[in-house]
């Protein structure tokens, strides 16, 4: 199976053999590639980032490729890659997330003396999200990320009893207006989210993405609370950062394992490949997880028996 049929039948309420590959953004053509964003004119960029995604899903097998934000991007790249790739589109001003530094004071202040006016933008941005959604899957969405960033790295941006009121109600709503668009929906959000995760899956979020190690997430441990959640994610991005190759051979088989091979989990980092992440990296994380695909085809292998 290719990724993107792999990631087709995650989507539909079945697990594929092994799990499907791919990551919300790429930041290291030029590393990779040899491809030099910073030489091509302004008005060849789309076709640029186009060619990149076109090596991404021949050379690595990628599952999806971002739609992004706007409508004209979704349109396109669905149209350039659709064939053998699904196209998500993304959001990420439905609800409420950790504000801007800027921001923070303002939010903080309306949270506890005039929650009322944080409640009617909370229902602007659902209504406008909504809106937008039926726009995105005109344009070819096959299915949504929502990249809200709920936690810091030791707990949500807002105790669990606001976030009830202020976040879930409205998240519930924007989950259910995607599926009755006959779309799933995967939460991007980094951190430390444990304290609300009972909240995030009562939604009906479809998927968790980032399942942040640096924010005290454990696959293990969501995977056991959530058994039929879709997953995606916990390769250390740090550990990326620092070119250790037996320790992202070790997050990775972990991953895999827990995540993991026979249950529904899409293999990604915590985050994405950001720009300035050594490319051999990306390479040794990509090499293992091909291992344990290429291992779990081998009849009578216990996959990751090191991690039980």
């Amino acid at each position: 199976m290719t990724g993107k049929q792999k990631l087709e039948k995650i989507l539909n309420g079945k697990i594929p053999d092994t799990p499907p590959h791919w990551e919300l953004v790429f930041q290291i053509e030029k590393e990779m590639f040899g491809m030099d964003r910073s030489a091509v004119p302004e008005s060849a960029c789309s076709d640029f980032q186009l060619d990149v995604y076109h090596r991404l899903v021949d050379e690595y097998d990628w599952a999806a490729i971002r739609g992004g934000y706007d409508l004209t991007e979704i349109e396109r790249t669905k149209n350039a890659l659709g064939h053998k790739a699904l196209i998500p589109a993304y959001d990420g001003d439905g609800v409420f997330w950790m504000p801007s530094g800027g921001d923070l004071m303002e939010f903080v202040v309306k949270l506890f003396e005039r929650p009322d006016e944080l409640h009617a933008e909370a229902r602007r941005k659902c209504d406008n999200a909504k809106a937008y959604f039926r726009q995105a899957v005109d344009a070819g969405a096959d299915f949504f990320v929502l990249t809200y960033d709920f936690g810091y790295n030791d707990g949500p941006f807002v105790s669990p009893e606001q976030f009830a009121d202020l976040v879930t109600p409205y998240l519930r709503e924007i989950v259910q207006s995607i599926h009755e668009l006959d779309r799933k929906v995967i939460l991007h959000s980094d951190g430390c989210i444990n304290q609300i995760l009972d909240q995030l899956y009562s939604t009906g979020l479809d998927g968790y993405q980032s399942v942040d190690p640096q924010g005290h997430m454990d696959i293990k441990e969501v995977r056991e609370r959530f058994p039929d959640w879709i997953l995606m994610g916990n390769v250390a991005c740090n550990m990326l950062q620092d070119s250790d190759e037996e320790k992202i051979r070790e997050s990775v088989r972990y991953c895999m394992t827990q995540g993991g091979v026979g249950k529904p989990y899409i293999f990604s980092t915590s985050n994405c490949i950001f720009h300035g992440m050594p490319p051999e990296s990306y390479k040794i994380m990509h090499d293992e997880y091909l291992r344990i695909v290429n291992e779990s085809a081998m009849p009578n292998k216990t996959i990751g028996a090191t991690f039980g």
